[in-house]
C-alpha cells in the first residue's frame, strides 16, 4: 500500500473549498495525512470583494465563504475521525515539511489546488516524488487558470494528473481527463463537477499505483516550445471574461 501526503490550501476560489476531493479522500487507505498551507490573509478578503465587485460573483464569493466559513473545522475533522494526522504550514518548502514526509515515512504527495512552486528537495524527498492535478488538459494546456480560459473560449477543458518536475506542468502525465466539452458558460459550475471527478480519478492513479508502482513513469508531457503558456487573468481579463457571457 503507497502511504500519501494530500497537501491543499487552506483557502481556494473553488465551491465548498475543494472539500469534496479533501474531506472525499481522508478515508481512503492511502492517504496518510494532510498537509494544509495556511494562505488565509486579509488581501484575500479584499480580493473576494473586487472579484464580486467586478461580476465574478462566484469566484468573489467561494473566496469569501471558504476563507471565514466552516471548510477549515470540517477537514480537522474528518482527518480526525479517520485517525489521521492535518499540519498546517505555510509553504511546502520548509525543513518542517521535509521532516514531516521523512518521519512519518510518506512515499507520494499530491498536491492540490496549491500555487506552490515545489523546490528539488521536496519533489526527491518522497520514494515516489509528488504529483500534481493541473487544471487544463496537457499537454497542450499550460500555465494557470487554463480551465477557465478555454471555457470561456468556448474549448474543451477538464483537467491532467501529472508527475511533478522543477519545471512548471512539467513531468510525465499520469491521466487526462476532460471535464467539458466547451458548452458550460458557468465557471463555478464546471467546478463543482470537476472536483468529484477529480476525486475519483486520484483514486484511480492510486489504485494503479498499488498494482504497478511502473506506472508513475507515466507518459511523455511534451509541447510545441512556443506553446502559450496561460497566466492568472488580471482585473482587465475578468470583465472581458464576463462581458463574452462567461459566467465566474
Amino acid at each position: 500500500m503507497v502511504k500519501a501526503l494530500l497537501v491543499t490550501s487552506r483557502v481556494t476560489f473553488t465551491p465548498d473549498n475543494y472539500d469534496t476531493l479533501v474531506i472525499g479522500l481522508a478515508q481512503h487507505p492511502d492517504i496518510g495525512g494532510l498537509l494544509i498551507l495556511d494562505n488565509s490573509s486579509r488581501d484575500l478578503t479584499l480580493k473576494g470583494l473586487a472579484l464580486a465587485g467586478l461580476g465574478a460573483s462566484g469566484m468573489g464569493m467561494n473566496l469569501l465563504l471558504n476563507q471565514y466559513g466552516l471548510s477549515h473545522t470540517r477537514r480537522l475533522r474528518a482527518f480526525e475521525d479517520a485517525g489521521k494526522p492535518v499540519w498546517i504550514l505555510t509553504t511546502v518548502n520548509s525543513p518542517e515539511a521535509l521532516a514531516i514526509i521523512k518521519n512519518h515515512g510518506f512515499e507520494l504527495v499530491i498536491n492540490a489546488r496549491t500555487r506552490c512552486i515545489y523546490k528539488k528537495a521536496i519533489l526527491d524527498a518522497p520514494r515516489l516524488g509528488c504529483i500534481n492535478i493541473h487544471h487544463g488538459l496537457l499537454p497542450l494546456q499550460r500555465g494557470t487558470s487554463c480551465d477557465m480560459w478555454n471555457l470561456s473560449e468556448g474549448k474543451a477543458t477538464g483537467f491532467s494528473i501529472h508527475c511533478m518536475a522543477e519545471k512548471i506542468d512539467d513531468g510525465p502525465i499520469l491521466t487526462v481527463v476532460q471535464v467539458d466539452d466547451g458548452s458550460e458558460r458557468n465557471y463555478t459550475a464546471y467546478l463543482k463537477r470537476g472536483a468529484g471527478l477529480e476525486l475519483q480519478e486520484i483514486k484511480n492513479v492510486l489504485t494503479r499505483l498499488n498494482q504497478d508502482e511502473n506506472s508513475i513513469r507515466g507518459q511523455p508531457n511534451i509541447s510545441h516550445p512556443e506553446l502559450k503558456h496561460r497566466k492568472t487573468p488580471n482585473w482587465r481579463d475578468i470583465r472581458a471574461i464576463r462581458r463574452s457571457g462567461f459566467s465566474l
